[in-house]
């Protein structure tokens, strides 16, 4: 993921003038507290910090972009509602005291992966618990529709009790059913990957006595 940002950074800002991206580091400092927040503590999946050349004056310039990535579809075998987590783990943020994403900026995004179930399936269930989670408008589909095996875009707006509000999020759901899952490669216990082969302890043993008879 890293070189494939190196590679959209280089066509799409040749200039840098939208900084460089950082993944999962901590919320930058806040300008308007006197003294360390637990919600700067927290950390984004990914946040594009840059100079703001609006800002009134310097301790307000440093902003930061925050991109939160989450999967999306059926719960899995060991009981996690990803959908629910979309929610609660990502959407939930960018609203929430306590971790106050994209605190001082007016837009935020959130990537979804979608590896199972269908687009309009998924949205329905995304929605629900954007309900449950405390009255959060449900995501708009953009004009382009739904993207099978591509990108779709979703748009969403609410307030919220810290600068920026309201805040607008923009949604981009991959649908990415149809790629093929790499195999994860086997867990090795460090005891056996430190152990040495049997023939490799005959080796050392031969070339231990063929050592000593010319010695002798």
């Amino acid at each position: 993921m890293r070189i494939a940002v190196v590679t959209a950074r280089r066509e799409l800002d040749p200039k840098g003038l939208f900084g460089i991206p950082v993944f999962e580091a901590e919320n930058l400092p806040d300008p308007d507290s006197s003294t360390a927040q637990p919600y700067e503590r927290k950390r984004p999946d990914a946040q594009w910090v840059h100079d703001d050349p609006t800002a009134a004056d310097d301790r307000h310039r440093e902003k930061s972009f925050v991109v939160e990535c989450k999967r999306l579809g059926f719960t899995t075998s060991a009981g996690w509602n990803l959908n629910e987590q979309y929610v609660v783990g990502g959407v939930e943020r960018f609203r929430s005291p306590d971790h106050r994403y994209g605190v001082h900026l007016a837009d935020g995004a959130m990537i979804g992966y979608v590896q199972s179930m269908g687009l309009p399936a998924a949205h329905a269930e995304v929605c629900q618990h954007l309900f449950i989670a405390g009255g959060l408008p449900p995501l708009m589909l953009s004009v382009d529709g739904w993207q099978q095996k591509g990108i779709s875009e979703l748009y969403q707006g609410f307030q919220r009790n810290f600068p920026v509000s309201p805040f607008r999020l923009t949604h981009l759901w991959l649908d990415i059913q149809d790629i093929p899952k790499t195999p994860a490669a086997p867990l090795v216990s460090p005891s056996v990957a430190k152990a040495p082969s049997r023939r490799s302890s005959v080796a050392k043993k031969a070339s231990s006595r063929s050592t000593k008879k010319r010695t002798a």
